[in-house]
C-alpha cells in the first residue's frame, strides 16, 4: 500500500457532494443508540452523506451496538459514510485505552465477550477504517477535537504525525490567543489566532468539531468569530441532541435538526 492510499483525510470534491441530497454531521454519540436510530429515520444513507465526528462508545449504555451499527453503515455505503476517529477511539495496539474511563470494556465483558478478542477481531478493524479529518474544500474542516499550529497544510492531515493526531483528537478552543498545553493531558487549547492561521492555510471558512458536548448541550456553540462550531449528538450529558444538515449544493447553508 502506498503512502497516498493511506491518507487519513477524506476530501469531498464537487462530484462527491453533488451526488448527495444532503450531508448530515453527527457529533459525539457516546453509546446513545436511540439518537443514532432516530437520525437514521430522517437520513437515508443510500442518498444522503453522513459525517460522524467520533466518540462512539463510553458514557452511554450502548457503545457496543453503536459501533456495530456504524461499522455496518461503512461496509454497506462506503461512498456515503465518513467516520472520524475520536479520542475515545484512541487505543494502544494491544487494546489499552488512552483515555479514562473506558466503559466499553465493561460493556463488552457484560455481554460475555472477552475484551482482547473483541478488540483484535472487531474494534481494531473498525478503528482502522476511521479518518482523522474530512474537508469540503473552500468551506469546512471536520475534526473530532481541534487543531494546532502543527497543521500548516493538508498533508499534515493526510499523513499525520502522532503529535498532529493527538492534537486533532484531544484539543479544544479557548477564548483568547495563543496555544497552551491542555488540562486533559494531551493536545492543546488553541486561541483565535491559531484558528485564523489554520483556516487561512487550508483555505476554509470554518471548523466543525465535537469533543465538548457540554458546550453544545442544546444548540451549536460558536467560538472564534463563528469559525469554530461545536456540535453534540448524545443525551449522555443531558440536553437536546442534534445533528447538522449541510446543503450538498451550497455547503455554506448549514441547518440544525434536533433529535
Amino acid at each position: 500500500m502506498t503512502k497516498k492510499e493511506q491518507s487519513k483525510l477524506y476530501e469531498f470534491d464537487e462530484s462527491r457532494l453533488h451526488r448527495l441530497r444532503k450531508l448530515a454531521v453527527v457529533g459525539d454519540i457516546h453509546g446513545d443508540d436511540f439518537v443514532l436510530c432516530s437520525m437514521l429515520k430522517i437520513i437515508d444513507p443510500k442518498k444522503d452523506g453522513i459525517v460522524f465526528l467520533g466518540d462512539y462508545a463510553d458514557r452511554g449504555l450502548k457503545g457496543f451496538d453503536v459501533i456495530a451499527i456504524i461499522d455496518s453503515l461503512i461496509k454497506k455505503y462506503p461512498k456515503n459514510i465518513v467516520a472520524l476517529k475520536g479520542n475515545h477511539e484512541d487505543y494502544s495496539v494491544n487494546g489499552g485505552p488512552k483515555f479514562h474511563p473506558c466503559d466499553l470494556i465493561y460493556e463488552v465483558e457484560s455481554k460475555g465477550r472477552g475484551w482482547h478478542r473483541y478488540f483484535q477481531e472487531e474494534l481494531k478493524p473498525f478503528i482502522d477504517k476511521l479518518y482523522l479529518a474530512a474537508i469540503i474544500p473552500d468551506e469546512v474542516l471536520f475534526v473530532h477535537g481541534g487543531i494546532s499550529s502543527r497543521i500548516k497544510d493538508l498533508d499534515n492531515l493526510k499523513y499525520p504525525t502522532r503529535s498532529v493526531e493527538i492534537d486533532v483528537l484531544w484539543s479544544d478552543p479557548f477564548d483568547g490567543d495563543g496555544e497552551l498545553p491542555s488540562i486533559r493531558g494531551a493536545g492543546t487549547i488553541f486561541g483565535r489566532d491559531i484558528t485564523e492561521k489554520v483556516c487561512d492555510s487550508l483555505k476554509i471558512k470554518r471548523i466543525i468539531r465535537s469533543h465538548e458536548p457540554m458546550k453544545a448541550i442544546s444548540r451549536p456553540n460558536y467560538e472564534h468569530d463563528r469559525r469554530i462550531m461545536t456540535v453534540s449528538s448524545t443525551s449522555a450529558y443531558g440536553g437536546k441532541p442534534f445533528i447538522l444538515i449541510i446543503d450538498a449544493k451550497e455547503p455554506s447553508n448549514i441547518s440544525t435538526n434536533f433529535l
